[in-house]
């Protein structure tokens, strides 16, 4: 049993890496491109559809010269697969990049570049308070019941 979860485990990652790790001004990969990438980057050969298998758990045994492949395609270390730890920190690597994808939150970034120190630090407080008042008002939502 503990097998079947680790190997759902690789597939939900995977599945989260192609759903995330991509150029900004585009969708996800297709897995045809993802396997191409896989043999242009590495060299191992994988068909699209052992992708897709792998990535929807359909397939189970994924070789270690995938795993490596896929890995490197994507610019994750190969324990991101298996350690919590590692997926947790490269998971939230990968928002930060998704985030600064926004060109919104990329332009607050840019404009709060251009002001003093001081003023940059007045700017984070208030993100701050921002942060805090809307984490105050999904608690109290949450704490209703339902009319």
């Amino acid at each position: 049993m503990a097998e079947q979860d680790d190997e759902r485990s690789f597939a939900q990652r995977l599945a989260h890496l192609i759903a995330t790790v991509h150029p900004p001004d585009r969708k996800p990969y297709s897995y045809r491109e993802i396997a191409q990438g896989v043999a242009d980057v590495t060299g191992v050969s994988m068909s699209a559809t052992h992708v897709q298998q792998l990535a929807v758990g359909a397939r189970r045994d994924p070789k270690r010269s995938h795993i490596q492949a896929l890995a490197k395609f994507f610019g994750v270390p190969v324990t991101y697969f298996f350690d919590d730890e590692v997926a947790e920190q490269v998971d939230g690597q990968v928002a930060d990049v998704v985030a600064w994808r926004d060109t919104q939150a990329r332009d607050l970034a840019q404009r709060a570049m251009q002001l003093s120190p001081r003023d940059r630090e007045t700017v984070s407080a208030l993100l701050d308070q921002l942060g805090s008042y809307a984490a105050e008002r999904d608690r109290t939502r949450r704490g209703r019941k339902p009319e």
